[in-house]
């Protein structure tokens, strides 16, 4: 990965991203008219985002030539490996004229040269021109100087000079704290040094600010084990092998996108974005999502789009977003079960229960066994104060799935708000607890049953138990004192 360059860049925030791909879909609609100067390398900053690079240089190589288009145009060709047209297009930037409407600007793309330069070099195997070109960065202040530093300190690794490589990484992370690379290739360097400990809080630092790095989870595991906590070794283990299985799957839909026909490219990109979104990848599922447009000018691949889009806002908690792409799925034809039940939820999460109740109807008159939508309309029903169509839902959840713990604990809550059944709701508690044993929530209620039938010892003991998994809750605590109060 070009990770100086590429940075740089990636700092374009995704509402700008998302407002140039909407205008590359309208030129496509009006008929592929090419784009203007003016518009070009905004099309192609697009298609950077996407890691489309072909049609990046096509928009570049049409723009108003400057250094930042120069810069960007570069960098295009970087990473297709052309390196010699790369390093044409970044000498053109560092022979700029530097005016001083646009000095900033220019600067910048001279830094994004020197970066590219230096990574070219590296590739190729000139370590001596790779180092002059990022200590030239370094020394003039520019902008880019934690990546310069960053890449100093591989290199010094390549060749064995390992206390130069940690004070170089030390030094990119005191100019960009959040740096991941820095953090990654730090743990790396105190590992070669068998300082296990430092390796670690490295390793935690990159799993806080990139979560998705598989091999930071390796490195993590392999030094647990020097020090020999094994648990901790088999839990970073397990969340490698995931991301690591996650990575395979991707780069299979990866390289079926990059091969796919013109005619078979929007349908291996819904793959691809859904399998994004299957390992909760969102950023880069929203893009994948975004692409098809171009390729696709079928109804049903549009509302797998919005359906798409909706499902990520979903999960991102954005619930409004998620009802107006759900909805606009609808009005092109699309409706399904699983889509309904998800509008449901929207609608829940945005606190307009009448709208969630029709919508997990309508997903049940499409498939009546759904225990999660059951679930759902025992909890809105219950909440409306509406004790017999929640009960009724709740136990249809528990006839379709005996081994959930949610529709046990809300019937048993039911019960108890209502004082019906109530030795049946301490029986349906108590089996919460047993299928959902982390669960606070669930001991507390318990606790609160079995203080309603007077069984004060096993409410203490529920409460203790709610008060060890969360114990920083004021409520558990007085519960706690109330139901010694009354035992005594």
């Amino acid at each position: 990965m070009h990770v100086a360059f590429g940075r740089v860049r990636r700092k374009i925030a995704m509402k700008t991203l998302l407002r140039w791909l909407s205008i590359t879909l309208y030129l496509y609609a009006l008929g592929g008219h090419p784009a203007t100067a003016q518009n070009a390398y905004e099309l192609g900053e697009a298609a950077l985002q996407l890691e489309n690079y072909e049609e990046a240089i096509e928009h570049f190589a049409s723009a108003e030539k400057s250094g930042k288009t120069l810069a960007r145009l570069g960098y295009a060709y970087s990473q297709l490996g052309r390196y010699a047209d790369a390093t044409r297009a970044y000498q053109d930037v560092l022979r700029s004229d530097v005016s001083e409407k646009q000095r900033v600007e220019t600067e910048i793309a001279m830094s994004q040269a020197l970066l590219g330069l230096g990574y070219i070099a590296s590739r190729q195997g000139k370590f001596d021109d790779a180092i002059r070109r990022y200590t030239e960065v370094i020394q003039q202040g520019m902008e880019g100087v934690a990546e310069a530093h960053h890449n100093l300190g591989r290199i010094y690794a390549g060749r064995g000079e390992i206390e130069k490589a940690v004070t170089a990484q030390q030094q990119a992370i005191a100019e960009a704290p959040n740096l991941a690379e820095a953090h990654y290739h730090l743990g790396v360097l105190y590992s070669r040094q068998q300082n296990w400990q430092a390796a670690i809080a490295a390793y935690q630092k990159t799993i806080v600010l990139a979560p998705m790095m598989p091999n930071a989870y390796y490195q993590l595991a392999r030094c647990y084990q020097q020090t020999r906590d094994i648990p901790e070794t088999e839990k970073a283990m397990q969340r490698f092998r995931a991301l690591k299985t996650a990575d395979t799957e991707i780069q299979k839909h990866l390289e079926a996108v990059f091969t796919a026909d013109t005619d078979e490219k929007a349908e291996a990109l819904l793959k691809l974005a859904n399998t994004y979104l299957k390992h909760e990848r969102y950023e880069k599922a929203t893009d994948a999502f975004k692409r098809i447009g171009k390729y696709s000018t079928s109804d049903t691949q549009t509302a797998q789009v919005f359906i798409g889009l909706a499902r990520i806002a979903l999960e991102q908690r954005d619930a409004k977003q998620a009802i107006t792409h759900y909805e606009r799925a609808i009005e092109l034809g699309s409706e399904t079960a699983e889509m309904y039940q998800n509008l449901g939820m929207a609608y829940m999460q945005n606190r307009d229960a009448e709208n969630a109740l029709k919508q997990f109807h309508r997903a049940l008159e499409i498939d009546a066994n759904l225990p999660e939508t059951l679930t759902m309309l025992g909890t809105l029903y219950a909440a409306k104060n509406k004790f017999d169509e929640a009960e009724t839902h709740y136990k249809q959840a528990i006839a379709l799935t005996p081994k959930v713990a949610v529709a046990y604990h809300g019937l048993a809550y039911l019960y108890g708000q209502h004082n019906r059944n109530l030795e049946k709701a301490v029986e349906l508690a108590r089996h919460a607890t047993a299928l959902s044993p982390d669960s606070a929530p669930y001991y507390n209620t318990l606790s609160w049953l079995c203080y309603k039938v007077g069984r004060y010892d096993a409410a203490e003991t529920a409460i203790l138990k709610a008060i060890e998994l969360a114990p920083d809750n004021p409520l558990y605590q007085e519960g706690l004192a109330e139901i010694r109060q009354r035992g005594q």
